[in-house]
């Protein structure tokens, strides 16, 4: 009876305490319940009609991890209601959220927090050198086009293999305004998030590049990592994962059509 008059708290808009929201979403946690309900009970915008509909794309993703004894980062914490929605829907999972703001106060059980620049390369270090690695990155932070870029280009090298980078609201791409975004016209599109993440889409198939003369080094790099990057509404999804293996080009058209390059 208490946990039901406590969702109904939460569903109207009523004020609970943040450890009474706390033990709400660890008793959820026993239940088999739709992430995208999970969010918008904690009042997430993740799942929210007229906001985002990223409920439905992570379960979809998420559901072999469910029960699996992982550890989600979150940047960007904001009211915390995701962490909460994570604590929920993971209930063996470590939940690791970071903001650039004091957010101590959504601390607790399975909950950590760390404060965090995330343009700040030391910052980030501070917050490998304190977590390690992880199975799932979520980027909600503060949706600068260039802070995106950055923070996957430091933070990858700390996920797991089979692990899931996640880039949220990449709709800051197509803005000119205030997010260092671009018209998708724009010859600039190409630095924004999404025009970076559709150069490196390029880099998967890396093994099948005849020269790799004038490319990009780090993209070569980091694309042997790579084995799928997806393009969902408003989000980036890149899966890391061993991308090393070699071309057959030698055998279907060397020896079949006895070609040789110049």
């Amino acid at each position: 009876m208490w946990i039901m008059s406590q969702i109904k708290t939460l569903r109207g808009g009523r004020l609970t305490t943040l450890r009474e929201r706390y033990w709400i979403a660890c008793l959820l946690s026993m239940l088999p319940l739709p992430l995208a309900w999970l969010f918008r009970i904690f009042g997430s915008d993740k799942s929210q009609t007229g906001q985002h509909a990223y409920g439905g794309v992570y379960a979809e993703l998420f559901r072999p991890y469910r029960y699996a004894r992982l550890k989600i980062l979150e940047i960007g914490v904001l009211s915390g209601a995701s962490m909460l929605g994570w604590r929920a829907y993971f209930p063996s999972g470590t939940i690791i959220g970071c903001d650039i703001e004091d957010k101590s106060a959504f601390a607790m059980g399975r909950i950590r927090l760390h404060i965090v620049d995330q343009s700040s390369s030391a910052d980030l270090a501070r917050l490998r050198a304190a977590e390690g690695a992880f199975e799932i990155i979520v980027d909600d932070g503060s949706h600068v086009n260039a802070h995106q870029i950055f923070t996957f280009f430091e933070m990858f090298g700390s996920l797991k293999s089979g692990g899931l980078y996640i880039i949220e609201d990449v709709q800051t791409s197509y803005w000119p305004v205030g997010f260092g975004g671009a018209e998708v016209q724009d010859p600039a599109f190409a630095a924004t998030c999404m025009g970076t993440f559709l150069e490196l889409a390029r880099y998967i198939n890396h093994a099948e590049f005849f020269r790799q003369d004038n490319m990009n080094a780090a993209y070569l790099r980091i694309a042997q990592d790579i084995t799928e990057i997806q393009f969902r509404h408003n989000l980036i999804i890149i899966r890391k994962g061993d991308n090393r293996q070699p071309s057959n080009f030698k055998d279907y058209v060397i020896e079949k059509f006895d070609w040789h390059p110049a």
